[in-house]
C-alpha cells in the first residue's frame, strides 16, 4: 500500500469511535423511531413525486450490468427525460445508480460525467432514503476508482444522515461501508469489528442484502489476518451461501473468495477453479472491477506454483482492465506483479521497467498528495469534532428519558470514558503520525534533483541492491558492470557569464542530451553540482567507449539559446568497467571513473578516458 494511504486510518479510528458510541447509545430510542421516520419520508414524498418516475428508480436499480441492448435502451430512455421536473427528488440516486453501471463496464468516461451530475443534484433531493442511496452509490464508485479520500468523505455523510433520522439499515451499510473503507487501505485487523457489529444488527433486523454484504466482506479481512484459521474463513462462505440476499446472484465475488480461501489452505487446484468461474461470470456480466481482480488473482496463483507465462498472461490483462478502470494504486501493484514474473522470466530489462514504474508511482504520489492528504485529514478532524457535538446533544437526550434505569446509566458513563479516552489517544497518535509524514514527505522529496528531474545519489541505496543481485548473476563473460562519470567544463564561467538561470538551462539541456543517448535500462544521476553519473548494466568495453563518444559529440554540438546569446557547452568523461573477476563494489567501480575524469580534465578536457577497474592508463585516451 502506498505511504499516503495510511495517514486516513487516523480518520477512520475517530469515525469508528463515534458510529460504536452513537450504536450503543441509540440503538433502543432507533428500534422504536426509525420506521415511523421512514414512513413519514415515504408519505410526504411519493405525493410530491410522480409514481412512474419511482418506478423508473425501481426498475433501475434491478439493473446488474449495461450490457444487453435492452438494458442499454431502458437507460437511455430514462436519461431522456429524467431533466423533468418530475424526476427532481431522484435525479441524484439515478444518475448516481448509471454511473455506477457505466464504471462497472469499465466507461470512466461517462461514468464520471453521471457521477459530477449526480453530485451537483443532491441538494434536489427531499427524500432522506433517497438521499442515503445516493450516498452509497457515490462513495462506491470513489472506492473503486481508489480515490479513499471522497470515498471516506460519503461514508461519513452516509452515517450522519443515517443516524440523524434513525435509519437502521443505513447505519448497517455504513458500519459495512466503513469496513471496506480499511479493507481498501489494507487494515484487515480494524474491518472485523464493525463487521461483526454490522452482522449482529443486520441479523436481528432481519437485513439480509447488508448480511450477505458483511460477510463478503468478513471473509475478505479474515483472509489477510495471520492468527485467523482458515478452516473458519471456508465455514464463512458456506454461511454466505445460504443467505436469502437478492445480492446473491451467483455474480462470480463469492466464487472468487472461494478461490483465495482455497488457496491460502494449499489447495491450489480447487482455488484454480474457483478463480476460473469466477473469470466466467464476470465475463458474461462484463463486470471489469471483477475481471481485473481475478485477473490478478490467477496470475499470482500461476506465479506461485512456478508457471510465468500464464502468470504474465493473466497480469498482462489485469493490467488492461486496470486501464479501463483507472484505479491507480491498483496499478502500481500490478506493475510490481509483473516485475515478479518477468525477473522469473530471467528479462531484467522488463523487470527493472515495471519496478521503475511502481516505484516512480510511489514517489510521485507521494511528493504530490502529502501536503494536501494532510490538510484533508485536519479538515475531516474538523467535520468529526462537530458531528461529535451533535452526537453528545442527542446522547444528553436520551440519557434524560432512561435516567430511573440504574444499569443502562452506569453502561453509558463506561462508554462516555472510553470515548474520551480513545479521543485523547488519538489526538495523540494525529500529531505524532503528522510529524512522521513530514519528516517522511522530505526524505522522498530529497530522492529527485529538483532542476532537472533527474535522480539524485540518495536514490542508490534503493537501486543498487538489485544492480549487485543481476551482477552477480550475468554469465556472459564478455558483460558487465559500467559507470560513466560527466563534468561539465568550465562550468563557473558558464555562470560567471550568464548568470544562474543560464547555468541551469545548460545543465537541462546536458541531462536532455543525455538522455536520448543512453539505453532504457541505463540509469542517469545527478552526482552532483555540474557532475553526473551514468549506470550501464551488462555492458561491454566497446560500448561504454562508443556511449561516452556519442555523448560527448551530442553535447559539443549543442547551441543553447540563451538571453538572445548562444551557449556552447562540452563536457569531460571517464569511464570504468566492473572487473567480473572481483567482488562487487560499485563506490570503488566510482571511484577509479573519477580518477579517468580527472585525467581527462588534465589532458585538454572535452573528451573521455575509460578502461577496465584496476588497469588505470591513460593510453585509451580518445582523439578527436
Amino acid at each position: 500500500m502506498v505511504l499516503v494511504t495510511r495517514v486516513f486510518t487516523l480518520n477512520l479510528l475517530v469515525f469508528t469511535c463515534l458510529l460504536f458510541s452513537a450504536l450503543a447509545f441509540s440503538e433502543a430510542f432507533i428500534d422504536e423511531t426509525s420506521n415511523d421516520a421512514r414512513l413519514n419520508d415515504k408519505k410526504t414524498n411519493n405525493k410530491s413525486s410522480d409514481e412512474k418516475a419511482f418506478a423508473q428508480y425501481g426498475a433501475l436499480k434491478e439493473l446488474q450490468n449495461i450490457n444487453t441492448n435492452a438494458n442499454r435502451r431502458f437507460v437511455k430512455s430514462l436519461l431522456s427525460e429524467v431533466s423533468e421536473p418530475r424526476y427532481n427528488n431522484l435525479q441524484a440516486p439515478i444518475y448516481a445508480y448509471i454511473a455506477r453501471l457505466k464504471v462497472n463496464d469499465g466507461n470512466w468516461h461517462d461514468g464520471k460525467n453521471y457521477l459530477e451530475v449526480a453530485i451537483a443534484r443532491l441538494d434536489l433531493v427531499e427524500d432522506n432514503t433517497l438521499l442515503f442511496e445516493s450516498l452509497e452509490n457515490i462513495s462506491w464508485i470513489y472506492f473503486i476508482r481508489g480515490n479513499y479520500s471522497d470515498a471516506i468523505l460519503y461514508v461519513q455523510k452516509m452515517t450522519e444522515l443515517a443516524y440523524s433520522t434513525g435509519d437502521i439499515s443505513g447505519q448497517i451499510t455504513a458500519l459495512n461501508r466503513l469496513a471496506l473503507s480499511y479493507i481498501e487501505l489494507e487494515f484487515f485487523e480494524l474491518a472485523i469489528e464493525p463487521l461483526k457489529k454490522a452482522l449482529v444488527l443486520a441479523r436481528k433486523n432481519k437485513d439480509v442484502d447488508n448480511e450477505f454484504l458483511a460477510v463478503l466482506y468478513l471473509i475478505n479481512a479474515q483472509l489477510n489476518v495471520d492468527n485467523v484459521d482458515a478452516q473458519e474463513t471456508l465455514a464463512l462462505t458456506l454461511v454466505a451461501e445460504n443467505i436469502p440476499s437478492t445480492l446473491n446472484n451467483n455474480d462470480g465475488y463469492l466464487a472468487r473468495l472461494k478461490g483465495l480461501v482455497n488457496q491460502k489452505i494449499g489447495d491450489h487446484g480447487k482455488a484454480e477453479q474457483w478463480f476460473t468461474l469466477a473469470e466466467k461470470k464476470a465475463k458474461i456480466s462484463h463486470d471489469v472491477r471483477l475481471l481485473q481482480m481475478v485477473s490478478k488473482n490467477l496470475s499470482e496463483l500461476y506465479l506461485a506454483n512456478n508457471k510465468p507465462l500464464l502468470a504474465l498472461e493473466y497480469a498482462i490483462a489485469t493490467l488492461e482492465y486496470n486501464n479501463q478502470m483507472g484505479h491507480k494504486n491498483a496499478r502500481a501493484a500490478i506493475h510490481y506483479l509483473l516485475s515478479d514474473i518477468y525477473q522469473q522470466l530471467n528479462d531484467d530489462k522488463n523487470s527493472l521497467k515495471y519496478l521503475r514504474a511502481y516505484t516512480e508511482y510511489q514517489h510521485s504520489k507521494n511528493d504530490k498528495d502529502t501536503i494536501n492528504i494532510i490538510n484533508t485529514m485536519d479538515k475531516r478532524l474538523d467535520d468529526i469534532k462537530r458531528s461529535q457535538k451533535m452526537a453528545e446533544l442527542d446522547n444528553a437526550l436520551l440519557i434524560n428519558k432512561v435516567m430511573a434505569q440504574e444499569n443502562e446509566n452506569k453502561q453509558q458513563f463506561f462508554i462516555f470514558i472510553i470515548i474520551a479516552l480513545l479521543l485523547i489517544f488519538c489526538s495523540f497518535i494525529v500529531v505524532f503520525v503528522i510529524h512522521h509524514r513530514m519528516l517522511k514527505a522530505q526524505l522522498i522529496l530529497s530522492m529527485k534533483d529538483e532542476l532537472t528531474g533527474i535522480y539524485c545519489r540518495n536514490y542508490l541505496k534503493d537501486y543498487l541492491p538489485a544492480v549487485q543481485s543481476r551482477f552477480e548473476r550475468e554469465t556472459n563473460e564478455d558483460l558487465s558492470l559500467g559507470v560513466l562519470i560527466l563534468d561539465c567544463d568550465d562550468f563557473k564561467f558558464i555562470n560567471d557569464t550568464f548568470g544562474h538561470a543560464g547555468g541551469d538551462k545548460a545543465l537541462k539541456a546536458i541531462v536532455d542530451t543525455i538522455n536520448v543517448q543512453i539505453r532504457e535500462q541505463d540509469l542517469l544521476l545527478r552526482w552532483g553540482g555540474d557532475e553526473f553519473v551514468v549506470i550501464c548494466e551488462s555492458v561491454t568495453q566497446t560500448q561504454m567507449r562508443e556511449f561516452a563518444k556519442r555523448i560527448i559529440a551530442s553535447i559539443g554540438d549543442m547551441l543553447i539559446e540563451y538571453d538572445e546569446a548562444t551557449l556552447l557547452v562540452t563536457i569531460s568523461a571517464g569511464f570504468a568497467l566492473h572487473d567480473k573477476a572481483e567482488a562487487f563494489d560499485f563506490y570503488g567501480l566510482i571511484k577509479v571513473a573519477d580518477e579517468l575524469l580527472l585525467a581527462t580534465k588534465k589532458s585538454g578536457k572535452n573528451n573521455y578516458l575509460g578502461n577496465q577497474r584496476n588497469n588505470l592508463s591513460t593510453s585509451n585516451f580518445s582523439t578527436w
